[in-house]
């Protein structure tokens, strides 16, 4: 899976959390409630096809490999999450201090990743509660602290791990596809809450874009990705 696939992805987690947030806003819309919930099983299934996609690893065990690919998830989720407020309060120091990517934490062997997941989970702690407007909540910061607590339970194998995720199977380019044009479709309906609900489509607008934003390389002005 190339970066910017990956990176899409992570959007479409952070922008489908933002949506469950606000559900009670959109949920007698039956056209939008119909692509939200198209997204929902699209990313399901990417999410599962690329954890059931082999794993290259030396001497790690399954148990080993599912606990960090949990805290990595949720690491990378939640400094989406986190990367919404930072655009909200307009704090460029934050949003960047924010930027991860699974893929760049996923290279990292036992010895630096276990401390560098314990600093984006004490980041997420000193802003929990500027995120429980996106839907974050307590036992999702409880459930972040269990992931790593397990990871770091294998700690002192002495046998280094650097997972390398390969063998997508070729539905992941069809997902990503029907994910772009669910997205293209959202983006136009949100416009009915422009007035009734500023906050919404803004938070919203921002979960859409906070994963190019904070790309290595921006693109000029006119151009969009879908």
């Amino acid at each position: 899976m190339t970066q910017k696939e990956e990176n899409y992805l992570t959007m479409a987690n952070v922008t489908l959390q933002v949506l469950n947030a606000n559900k009670s806003i959109w949920a007698d819309q039956a056209a939008f409630n119909k692509i939200v919930a198209e997204i929902d099983e699209d990313v399901k299934s990417l999410n599962l096809s690329i954890n059931s996609a082999g794993v290259k690893s030396t001497g790690a065990t399954a148990t080993k490999y599912q606990a960090a690919n949990a805290a990595i998830n949720a690491a990378v989720k939640y400094s989406g999450l986190g990367q919404i407020h930072a655009l909200e309060v307009d704090d460029t120091i934050l949003f960047d201090a924010l930027k991860t990517s699974a893929s760049r934490l996923e290279k990292l062997p036992d010895q630096q990743l276990i401390p560098a997941l314990e600093h984006i989970y004490s980041r997420i702690d000193g802003l929990k509660d500027a995120l429980k407007p996106y839907g974050f909540t307590g036992k999702d910061l409880e459930l972040f602290h269990e992931h790593i607590a397990k990871f770091k339970e294998h700690k002192d194998n002495p046998r280094i791990v650097i997972a390398e995720r390969k063998g997508f199977n070729n539905s992941i380019p069809t997902l990503l596809m029907e994910l772009k044009t669910s997205f293209f479709k959202l983006d136009r309906l949100i416009k009915i809450w422009e007035d009734s609900n500023e906050k919404f489509v803004t938070d919203y607008e921002n979960a859409r874009i906070v994963i190019r934003l904070g790309g290595r390389h921006r693109k000029g002005d006119g151009e969009t990705e879908v």
